[in-house]
């Protein structure tokens, strides 16, 4: 992420985007180091496929998860600093030789609304390191610049407030609501974006089709990223 503030720019837009199932598919791993730091910080074999986790931030499937297996949660959150460190590391050093993928129009939406001044950030449930480590082996860390993330509080809608802040920080001014948009593939994304009062942009390239999606009202909802100059006229449309 950069935090070098933006000069002699007009931004048009601010756009934050959801990482899993919205930007990238398929990264096991990231379950596996939930399953080694449960079983190193709570001595717990367990794994994160006993909720329905789709949307949720890294610290409330740790909880979630965790409450299931019985603990009580004054003690998962006496731990949760350390089982988030212990979360990352794993992730980390686990020799990465699956087949995670960049979803289909990604870095072509990417570069477009690059070039048209919009500001790129993250929302995203994963904690900041592995954020940043999915996206640096998938070659996307260089287009955000901002981000919320889910070690940064166990709310998603707050996510969406600290990377709204960050921007503010970035341009040196508040960018409209109307022209701030979160991107996701799960209803989680849209309440947060709903929560916090801005637009959202819902893509059923996840685990919910569009009409899944559609139950919970997003501004707009499309099947891929793939109709590039269709969203970016989306966007650019609020200016």
């Amino acid at each position: 992420m950069h935090s070098a503030r933006l000069t002699n720019e007009k931004i048009e837009a601010l756009v934050l985007f959801d990482i899993d199932g919205t930007l990238v598919w398929d990264f096991p791993e990231h379950k596996e180091a939930f399953c080694k730091a449960f079983k190193e910080v709570y001595h717990l074999d367990c794994s994160i496929d006993c909720i329905n986790h789709h949307g949720m931030t890294d610290q409330r499937i740790a909880l979630e998860v965790l409450k299931k297996n019985g603990l009580k949660e004054k003690e998962i959150k006496s731990k949760m600093s350390q089982f988030m460190q212990a979360a990352a590391s794993f992730f980390n050093k686990i020799d990465n030789k699956n087949c995670a993928v960049v979803l289909p129009g990604v870095k072509e939406l990417l570069d477009k609304l690059q070039q048209n001044n919009v500001v790129l950030g993250l929302v995203t449930g994963n904690l900041k390191s592995i954020a940043k480590g999915k996206l640096k082996r998938l070659e996307l860390e260089k287009y955000f610049k901002i981000g919320g993330f889910g070690s940064d509080d166990i709310e998603r809608t707050n996510l969406v407030k600290i990377a709204i802040k960050q921007a503010t920080i970035l341009c040196g001014y508040e960018i409209s609501t109307d022209r701030v948009y979160v991107v996701g593939d799960t209803p989680k994304d849209i309440e947060a974006a709903k929560e916090a009062k801005i637009k959202v942009i819902a893509v059923a390239t996840g685990q919910y089709t569009m009409k899944d999606l559609q139950r919970f009202k997003p501004d707009y909802t499309f099947r891929n990223l793939t109709p590039t100059e269709k969203i970016v006229r989306v966007i650019l449309a609020s200016r």
